[in-house]
């Protein structure tokens, strides 16, 4: 409510990457006997409860989106065909998109929400693909893709294949808050983002989270 009071186009409710409400979702970290716990049904009941109280305050005509992993990459853990049936539970009750993730701070580090990869070729994009084109498949819902999203042409491709209705990017912004501006006036090479997680390091000093590479760099750093 004060999001909305306060101007903002939307809310989003964060139920991935092992935060409280995946927490509840999945299996691995949910190990309740209550009405909160067990069945899928049980698990998701916070996540229901949570955006109808959110959709209370704000109203129907106001934008509340979701981010929900495409499964944690844990054992026992919230899987893609859960997935799939929260978002089902979700579409049924009104939210207004998806946003599609993966991962927890427990998952292999190839699998982390915020791993670390080389992204060198358009093949190397997009972490969450096929969890994406089973989404589209089934359910009408809006689907915000993230993950390995670094070239406007995979980005583009992606929409117009309506493999996601909408293109979600983190680090590439934290590089180049005006990429978007930048692939709009035609240069359209690939975001600079190394994804090599430094811009956490000031982050953790409380000095807010920036890219440092062209610091490094201008410190004659590699």
């Amino acid at each position: 409510m004060r999001a909305r009071e306060s101007g903002f186009d939307g809310v989003q409710l964060h139920a991935a990457h092992g935060y409280l409400l995946s927490q509840f979702l999945s299996p691995h970290y949910n190990k309740r006997g209550d009405e909160y716990g067990g069945t899928l049904e049980n698990r998701a009941r916070m996540v229901m409860e949570t955006y109808r109280a959110v959709r209370s305050a704000v109203g129907a005509d106001y934008p509340v989106l979701i981010k929900l992993n495409s499964q944690d990459y844990l054992p026992d853990g919230f899987s893609e065909d859960e997935m799939v049936s929260v978002a089902s539970m979700l579409q049924d009750e009104g939210i207004d998109a998806i946003e599609l993730s993966g991962g927890t701070i427990l998952s292999e580090p190839a699998f982390l929400p915020v791993r670390k990869a080389r992204l060198d070729a358009p093949e190397k994009e997009v972490f969450y693909e096929k969890s994406a084109r089973r989404f589209k498949k089934e359910l009408q819902i809006p689907l915000m893709l993230v993950g390995g999203i670094r070239s406007y042409q995979v980005a583009e491709k992606l929409v117009s294949e309506k493999t996601a209705d909408y293109i979600s990017l983190c680090r590439p912004l934290i590089r180049e808050p005006h990429l978007i501006k930048r692939w709009k006036s035609l240069d359209l090479e690939p975001a600079k983002c190394l994804r090599d997680n430094l811009c956490f390091r000031p982050a953790l000093k409380g000095l807010g989270i920036r890219c440092v590479v062209e610091e490094k760099m201008s410190q004659g750093e590699e």
